[in-house]
C-alpha cells in the first residue's frame, strides 16, 4: 500500500505502509495516519501527556511505536468498567446516618414555597455564581 508524505521542504513522495510500519519513531502525522485519527487529536493526546512525544532538534517531534499502543484500549463494557473510578470506595453507612442524626430538623423551619420562588426568580434574572454581587 502506497501513501504520500509530505516533507519540511514542501516536496511529496510515495512511501510504502509496510517500509513505515517499520520504524521505531513516527511523526505527528504519520502517527494519525497509523491509528487513523487527525494530527489534531494526535496533538491533544501529546498535550494532556496521554500519548508521550520525544522532542528531536529544534522543531521537530517524533512518537515511538510502542507508545501509539498506550492510546489503543479496548472498548467493551467489561473492560472501561475496570477503569472507572469506585464512588463507593470508603462508604460508611453508620457515618451517614451518624451525619443524618445530626442536621435532622435543620430545615424544619425553611419556607420551602419562598425558597422555590426565589430560586425560580434567580434563574430568570439568568443569575450564574460569578455574577453574583458578594
Amino acid at each position: 500500500m502506497k501513501r504520500v508524505v509530505s516533507h519540511p521542504t514542501g516536496t511529496r513522495k510515495q512511501t510504502d505502509m509496510a517500509k513505515t510500519l517499520d520504524r521505531e519513531y513516527y511523526t505527528v502525522p504519520e502517527a494519525a495516519d497509523i491509528l487513523g485519527v487527525s494530527t489534531s487529536t494526535i496533538w491533544r493526546w501529546i498535550k494532556a501527556g496521554r500519548l508521550p512525544a520525544y522532542r528531536i532538534g529544534a522543531r521537530n517531534i517524533r512518537i515511538k511505536k510502542v507508545d501509539l499502543n498506550t492510546v489503543i484500549r479496548p472498548a467493551d463494557e467489561a473492560s472501561m468498567e475496570e477503569e472507572r473510578e469506585d464512588i463507593w470506595a470508603g462508604y460508611d453507612p453508620e457515618k451517614v446516618k451518624e451525619a443524618l442524626k445530626h442536621t435532622a430538623g435543620s430545615w424544619a423551619d425553611l419556607d420551602t414555597d419562598s425558597l422555590i420562588a426565589e430560586l425560580y426568580e434567580a434563574r430568570a434574572r439568568g443569575s450564574r455564581p460569578g455574577a453574583r454581587p458578594e
